[in-house]
């Protein structure tokens, strides 16, 4: 069964806040449900990288009311013939571009639909060629959270995503470092079952539980809020004190 929209909107995109584009997403939205509570969950995604995003997304899984709706714009092939999907899954509403950015969230287990959206059918505007986020992908949040859209309408059902490499997937690897320096690895907690240790830069870093496991200024790994194994520093930064970051191969010790 479906849920009913809850009225909130999720905003994820590579947009940064400098520029007004994120801004004028939220309007977008707004212009088509004025009640809508729109969130942020992140609009740092760096630019183009639709593998990183698509985690990002993962992230909201659980996170949201019933029936919010979720958006993602990481589009490098914005303004080709590329489609644009909206899902149920995991009861939540998603809308993306079909270029991978969904990948995580469908790769869960769970049952869900996915549709290709019919612009034309649902009467939206033709977008401008460099912006479909606001023109295209906001509308159609704001008239869904509204009730304006049945989710059956939105276009046929599909089941042929463009899918991309898992994101914990290949070898163990930075593969993000985040706003505190923390070195955010593939590597899940089940893989690091077991193991006392990393091996990173020539450095062997200790597993704890928690940032205060480790002496003030001293790396530590442990596993973080995604459930991958993260390596830090107890109230510095990872990557500057370790000189090393996003690629740098990891090794588990006993």
């Amino acid at each position: 069964m479906l849920p009913r929209p809850s009225g909130t909107v999720v905003l994820l995109t590579d947009f940064g806040t400098r520029d007004p584009y994120v801004g004028q997403m939220k309007g977008m939205v707004l212009r088509s449900h004025p009640k809508a509570v729109l969130v942020d969950l992140s609009h740092d995604v760096p630019p183009q990288d639709v593998a990183l995003g698509a985690f990002f997304l993962r992230s909201a899984v659980g996170r949201f009311p019933p029936g919010s709706i979720v958006v993602g714009v990481v589009d490098p092939g914005v303004g080709t013939d590329r489609r644009v999907l909206c899902g149920c899954r995991h009861a939540l509403y998603w809308i993306a571009p079909d270029n991978g950015l969904l990948g995580e969230v469908l790769s869960l287990p769970g049952d869900g639909e996915l549709r290709a959206v019919d612009q034309a059918h649902l009467g939206l505007p033709r977008p401008s060629r460099t912006f479909h986020g606001r023109d295209l992908l906001a509308p159609l949040a704001g008239n869904l959270a509204a009730g304006r859209y049945g989710f059956s309408s939105i276009g046929p059902r599909i089941d042929d995503p463009v899918q991309l490499r898992p994101f914990a997937a290949g070898a163990r690897r930075v593969v993000h470092v985040d706003h505190y320096g923390n070195l955010l690895t593939n590597v899940t907690a089940e893989a690091a079952a077991g193991a006392r240790a990393v091996r990173i830069a020539g450095r062997r870093v200790p597993i704890g539980e928690r940032y205060a496991d480790a002496p003030r200024g001293e790396p530590l790994a442990l596993v973080n809020s995604y459930d991958l194994l993260e390596i830090a520093i107890n109230l510095g930064s990872a990557a500057a004190t370790l000189c090393t970051g996003l690629g740098a191969e990891i090794e588990l010790e006993d």
